[in-house]
């Protein structure tokens, strides 16, 4: 288990900032999406704001960790880099939360060869869920692991309706997430050693990325809310950054009383 904790990377001056990742499709004129990521990206700026997913069609810019009060402007900053890129090569971005079921399922060339071995057994079906959904993604910086679970387990309750903070495709992102994802509810853990367990069971011990929850800890130190739909409307994006970022203050502070109370 000290090797799957040392996987977590948790920074206490960054507690409660706010992190962002946004995805977005790229496509043709027509609106149709294209495999076209590596060709932006090889424009873009490369301080970590661009990446890719795991769909050839799909570009990633993020945000963090900031302050709330300073994500609208970052998220803005980083539309203008991606909107000069796309202008130079004659690119459309789109933010449909989910393409069509016939777009172009060609999988981005990971250097570090990930997504290679992700696709290599994967059913199409499986393939075209994944490549099919984009999101927006919500993370808050938490200063230790057992600090993280304490926090997580009190905000897992809300998940349902923070499903609703960004849903603009009527719920289809999500029941097509499910397809990938079978295990996408968040569940309780009473200790690291229990998350540890589930981990192995799960696949997930020697990289938490592939685990798949809608809230989820991560490798960055934080709790990620994965559930919010892909869109460019930055007071959505805002106000579900501000929800996820009082539920887990809120938790902290409760948390907190609790402490003084047993001391």
């Amino acid at each position: 288990m000290k090797k799957f904790k040392q996987l977590f990377k948790f920074n206490p001056d960054k507690v409660l900032n706010i992190g962002v990742e946004r995805e977005r499709f790229l496509v043709n004129i027509l609106g149709e999406p294209i495999p076209e990521t590596e060709r932006v990206l090889k424009i873009l700026p490369t301080d970590g704001r661009f990446g890719y997913e795991l769909s050839g069609c799909q570009l990633e810019d993020r945000v963090g960790p900031v302050r709330l009060y300073a994500l609208v402007d970052a998220l803005r900053e980083n539309d203008r880099e991606i909107t000069k890129a796309l202008a130079e090569l004659e690119i459309y971005d789109s933010f449909m939360e989910v393409a069509g079921e016939d777009m172009d399922l060609s999988v981005y060339n990971d250097p570090t060869g990930r997504y290679q071995r992700i696709v290599k057994d994967m059913p199409r079906e499986t393939l075209l869920a994944a490549c099919r959904v984009a999101g927006t993604h919500v993370h808050v910086g938490m200063p230790d692991l057992e600090t993280a679970l304490l926090v997580y387990n009190k905000v897992i309750p809300e998940w349902e309706d923070l499903c609703e903070c960004i849903n603009n495709s009527n719920g289809e992102r999500l029941r097509i997430y499910q397809t990938m994802a079978p295990d996408y509810i968040p569940k309780p853990y009473e200790s690291v050693g229990a998350f540890y367990e589930d981990a192995l069971e799960k696949g997930f011990d020697k990289d938490p990325r592939k685990n798949w929850q809608l809230i989820r800890i991560t490798v960055h130190g934080t709790i990620e809310f994965r559930m919010g739909g892909s869109t460019a409307d930055y007071e959505k994006i805002q106000k579900f950054a501000a929800r996820c970022h009082q539920l887990c203050q809120d938790a902290l502070i409760r948390l907190s009383l609790q402490f003084v109370r047993t001391v």
